[in-house]
């Protein structure tokens, strides 16, 4: 489950509930797929590429695709929400500067974490084996 920290662990004064939603929000609605980008912007591209050329895998299996960079989120597929970056990346303890790839699961615990880039088939493959996606599938 998420932690929903405060600016205790990370000494910066971070209050979830300013500046918008937390990724608890998304629990039991959607699986959150979360890019953090590198200084250099190059992967985190690369990777959003990737997962945005497999729209309909993603809308099937209840996916949002986010960028979280240093000061803003940005909603790369699904709806627009207004997110705190601050408590994402406290909350999946991401440093600012580096790439990392997150798959939040629908009940809130990180599935999959990766600091290089993942083609949209290795997510689809993790999603369609958890149980939640069996159960729809067989309905």
């Amino acid at each position: 489950m998420l932690k929903s920290l405060s600016g205790a662990v990370s000494g910066i004064e971070i209050d979830p509930q300013q500046g918008g939603m937390s990724l608890a929000d998304f629990e039991w609605r959607y699986r959150v797929v979360i890019i953090f980008p590198d200084d250099n912007h190059l992967d985190a591209a690369r990777q959003a590429n990737l997962l945005l050329a497999e729209a309909d895998g993603l809308r099937e299996r209840d996916m949002i695709v986010l960028e979280v960079g240093r000061n803003e989120v940005k909603a790369l597929f699904g709806p627009e929400y207004d997110l705190n970056c601050y408590a994402i990346r406290s909350d999946l303890d991401v440093t600012d500067g580096f790439f990392a790839l997150k798959l939040v699961g629908k009940d809130g615990a990180v599935k999959f974490r990766a600091d290089e880039v993942v083609p949209a088939a290795v997510l689809f493959e993790l999603i369609d084996q958890m149980p939640m996606r069996q159960d729809k599938r067989s309905n």
